[in-house]
């Protein structure tokens, strides 16, 4: 349900009236429930240039910007955008000058989570610009995890939890972490539609600590504990989206190698990012064209089963 308005939650309303022209207070979320799939995509610098929210730029358009009320207080900004007449919702969160500090704060990643379940969301598209750790990624190349290693312990672990969201009976699995439908969607369309480097189908990506990189003994430890690429972000993603039965797949760029793998420079990666942005954004509009009719057949991958071992949505006993 939608919670009563805050000061903080006026205070950013009247913010974002100013920045965000059409921008609504959502106070009743209004979801097309004409269609099985409600779409939403978590920005990052692998899909949007720094500084420009340049997503929506030719071929998407805003319809409103909405804030939703949680339990643990105002979400982050959504847009909700129609591609072709495709509506999804779209939220600029991670990875620029303007909007980093979403990551040090782990009650942002609850409060977008909070809202996407507000709004029915069931299919998610993530993702990041990421460091490679093993020698044979360059800049630029693609990867899709398929399994992860959290080591960001200080983000809240359940998001269900933390925003007072039940689903009694309901346990999270994590094999695959990743929905298979939307993995296979994004690799797909990526083989067919990315030309800057190579693209690799899994890896394992690496969270750790948000506010700082890693020291190159550390890349050697998560390697050797089989990483491939390390990221500040989207294994929280990976576990929100799990808990409250939402399918997701992430689709990470290659923006510099990891820390002592080889040298590079911070005006390298942002370049790069720049050009992998341009370039990996037609990939997810293909995809939510693919996955807004699609009936998910991963089943109790992404939605969880019930600690009596059915199959949600069975009938009991």
């Amino acid at each position: 349900m939608i919670r009563g308005i805050s000061y903080q939650f006026i205070r950013i309303a009247l913010v974002m009236f100013v920045l965000f022209p059409g921008y609504t207070v959502a106070s009743d979320p209004q979801v097309d429930t004409s269609h099985t799939n409600v779409l939403a995509v978590i920005g990052g610098s692998h899909i949007d240039r720094r500084h420009v929210n340049s997503f929506f730029s030719d071929d998407a358009q805003i319809l409103e910007t909405l804030i939703v009320e949680t339990a643990t207080g105002p979400s982050p900004p959504i847009l909700k955008m129609q591609h072709k007449d495709i509506p999804f919702y779209y939220v600029r969160f991670h990875g620029f000058a303007d909007v980093a500090a979403s990551e040090m704060d782990g009650s942002n990643f609850v409060r977008m989570f909070a809202a996407f379940h507000e709004l029915g969301v069931t299919h998610i598209i993530a993702g990041a610009t990421s460091g490679g750790m093993q020698p044979e990624y360059r800049n630029a190349d693609l990867v899709l995890p398929n399994d992860f290693i959290n080591q960001n312990f200080e983000r809240p672990s359940s998001v269900l939890a933390e925003a007072s969201i039940q689903r009694p009976g309901i346990r999270s699995v994590f094999n695959p972490p990743v929905c298979p439908d939307i993995h296979e969607a994004l690799y797909d369309l990526s083989l067919e539609n990315y030309s800057l480097g190579r693209v690799y189908p899994q890896g394992v990506v690496v969270q750790d600590d948000a506010s700082r990189y890693e020291t190159p003994a550390e890349i050697r430890m998560y390697r050797t504990l089989g990483g491939d690429i390390i990221t500040h972000n989207v294994v929280t993603e990976m576990i929100y989206a799990r808990q409250l039965g939402m399918h997701l797949a992430v689709i990470n760029a290659i923006s510099n190698p990891a820390v002592g793998v080889r040298p590079f420079t911070r005006d390298e990666e942002m370049g790069v990012a720049d050009k992998i942005a341009e370039n990996v954004r037609p990939i997810i509009l293909k995809a939510l064209e693919r996955l807004y009719h699609h009936k998910p057949e991963c089943g109790v991958v992404c939605k969880g089963e019930h600690y009596s071992g059915q199959t949600v949505g069975e009938p009991s006993g």
